[in-house]
């Protein structure tokens, strides 16, 4: 099944996939926490939102980066900055959509307001493609150095390979 997602007939190393899915979800968790904690906002937000909740919405950033992360890996040239940038800022836009539609669901859930709903996916769908799109590329490029730095120390030769050999 680890196979099936990849694209161009290759499968990605599922390791590395997942490797990387846990670092940028966390990072996607806990760089927000630590501005809103910086300006003094976070009790005030953590308050509204319950452990189910906060919870269930990381478990869905998780998986829904897992899955563009996948993509991405299959997409990219890891052996360029533009190979790997590229393909990153199209599945991070993808993936901030996709977060977005999540979190439209839990608020729809939560206020049952159709137009409010609606409201939020008219604005929120190109900022979110945009800034996905833009953390994407540098969450890309950090992975390539990350990539590359780790293999140096492994003592390995040759360029960072994302795909299953």
């Amino acid at each position: 099944m680890a196979e099936s997602v990849a694209t161009e007939g290759e499968s990605v190393d599922p390791l590395l996939a997942w490797s990387l899915s846990a670092f940028h979800a966390a990072t996607l968790t806990a760089g927000p926490v630590l501005v809103l904690h910086a300006i003094g906002a976070l009790d005030s937000l953590l308050q509204g939102i319950h452990t189910v909740t906060g919870l269930s919405l990381y478990a869905a950033l998780w998986l829904v980066t897992w899955r563009t992360n996948r993509r991405w890996l299959a997409a990219a040239d890891c052996r360029t900055l533009r190979g790997t940038a590229v393909p990153g800022a199209t599945w991070g836009a993808v993936t901030g959509v996709a977060f977005l539609v999540v979190l439209l669901v839990v608020i729809g859930v939560a206020v049952r307001e159709l137009l409010l709903v609606a409201a939020f996916a008219l604005v929120g769908t190109p900022v979110a493609a945009l800034s996905g799109a833009v953390i994407g590329a540098g969450a890309a490029a950090l992975d390539l150095l990350i990539l590359a730095a780790g293999r140096r120390l492994a003592g390995v030769e040759g360029p960072v390979e994302a795909r299953a050999g």
